[in-house]
């Protein structure tokens, strides 16, 4: 696609380095604002009423049913009886995208808030050792929504846009759900060996784009108005996993997960080529495997620590801004009476590329835009997607803490609560002509649920 550059521009290569900019831009509301804490966009466990107050360590010896479904599935085992779940956790993320170039700067808080995500599970034993389990949850999530506080681009380049200085202006926004419904069963095989098996129908809720319009590209591509549509998508997904009891009070576990891959419909508008289309983005939840143990030192107290591994490298759309990530969870419960209280620390590796590729999930354009275009001497191929990485808010948090109540009312009935901070981490790239491009962000969650034992 041929650009024509405008006059009055101060310079090409700063109309070029705009361009770009406002390619990636409406690229960046892809990898969005990410609302897990710290495992990617993936939840895990970690908004679970019992093991969200432990930082989601509960692959080994889960306290409640709906972690045991969600997770290894072979420690439904340990749920004999009847059991009963119902909970729910508010997830707030802060993030702040700053945009500096020719001296000028610009700040965009999103405004993507409020995520509740519901939890409900139950289980039986069905057989002697056998128990079957089932659930409904959120297992992963994006959202951002910048079109109160656009990102600003080529502020001082003469545009004539809305922003500072005259930047152009991108109203992005961003909303990508999963919803799953697990299925899971587990045998004991000995007393001390167990196996199990979950299958997930996976719903998916994808709208990514302009929610508005964007100014000052007239003399570029030209301005759009929004490019985004809702789309939804099933999948499906399959968990095996094993714990064996090494000493009475001390048991390991692993668990594998299969990717979960959605296909969003015609949920990106285009004009690049010539002609007006929809794009068809392809979004997958990574390959994960888990390994840990856990123990009781004393009496009263639980100790768990997991390690988890997740395959972004290989996940459609990810895979053009994340790398392979692993996660250490450590969480411990001291029971007192008919109380239960928690703590927990999660640590993530960094998980955004140094150098990513050149498009995300082989989207050509965003309205007017063409991605994937380098312009020698002002652009690098990879540009646009290092602005995509800082822009959107990525998972920058790497350090979480948590704490957890629980009281027992009686053998059938307990009640649980937690909360959760991941300490503001921050992400920093450097283009060839684009500026420099920052993100700071920080998360919260609270939550709570009921068990019930039969």
């Amino acid at each position: 696609m041929k650009i024509s550059f405008n006059s009055q521009l101060k310079s090409i290569s700063g109309l070029k380095g705009l361009y770009v900019f406002t390619v990636t831009g409406t690229l960046m509301n892809i990898s969005s604002c990410v609302w897990a804490l710290n495992s990617g966009t993936d939840l895990d466990l970690s908004l679970k009423p019992i093991a969200g107050g432990m930082a989601g360590a509960a692959f080994v010896r889960p306290q409640e049913v709906s972690a045991a479904v969600f997770g290894n599935p072979a420690t439904l085992t340990q749920f004999k009886g009847f059991n009963f779940g119902l909970g729910a956790a508010i997830l707030e993320p802060e993030v702040y995208s700053q945009q500096s170039n020719a001296g000028f700067s610009n700040e965009s808080h999103s405004q993507a808030a409020n995520y509740i995500a519901p939890d409900v599970a139950l289980s039986g034993e069905v057989a002697q050792g056998l128990v079957i389990g089932a659930g409904i949850g959120v297992d992963s999530g994006l959202g951002a929504d910048y079109r109160t506080q656009p990102i600003n681009a080529g502020a001082g380049l003469g545009l004539q846009g809305n922003g500072v200085a005259g930047a152009a202006t991108l109203p992005l926004q961003v909303e990508l759900l999963s919803f799953s419904a697990n299925l899971a069963a587990a045998y004991e095989i000995t007393p001390k060996l167990s196996v199990g098996a979950a299958l997930t129908v996976g719903y998916g809720i994808g709208q990514l784009g302009t929610g508005g319009n964007s100014s000052g590209l007239q003399s570029l591509t030209g301005n759009f108005g929004g490019t985004t549509a809702s789309s939804h998508n099933i999948s499906t997904r399959g968990s095996l996993g094993a714990t064996y009891q090494l000493l009475p009070e001390l048991s390991v576990g692993v668990s594998v997960k299969s990717p979960l891959k959605y296909s969003y419909r015609n949920v990106l508008s285009t004009t690049v080529g010539g002609n007006d289309r929809y794009q068809t983005l392809h979004v997958e939840q990574p390959f994960e495997v888990t390994w840990g143990l856990a123990g009781n030192p004393t009496r009263n107290l639980l100790l768990e620590a997991d390690v988890l591994w997740k395959r972004w490298s290989e996940s459609s759309l990810y895979q053009d801004i994340y790398q392979d990530q692993f996660l250490a969870l450590l969480g411990g419960q001291w029971s007192q009476g008919n109380w239960q209280f928690r703590g927990g620390y999660s640590y993530a590796s960094d998980v955004l590329r140094d150098k990513p590729n050149g498009t995300v999930s082989g989207a050509s354009g965003l309205g007017t835009l063409p991605l994937d275009t380098p312009v020698p001497g002002v652009l690098n191929q990879n540009d646009l997607i290092k602005v995509v990485q800082t822009t959107l808010g990525p998972v920058v948090w790497q350090h979480t803490v948590t704490a957890g109540l629980g009281y027992q009312f009686n053998p059938k009935f307990r009640l649980d609560a937690f909360g959760a901070y991941a300490f503001e981490g921050s992400a920093h790239r450097e283009t060839l002509a684009l500026g420099s491009y920052s993100v700071n962000g920080s998360e919260w969650s609270i939550g709570a649920g009921a068990n019930f034992h039969f």
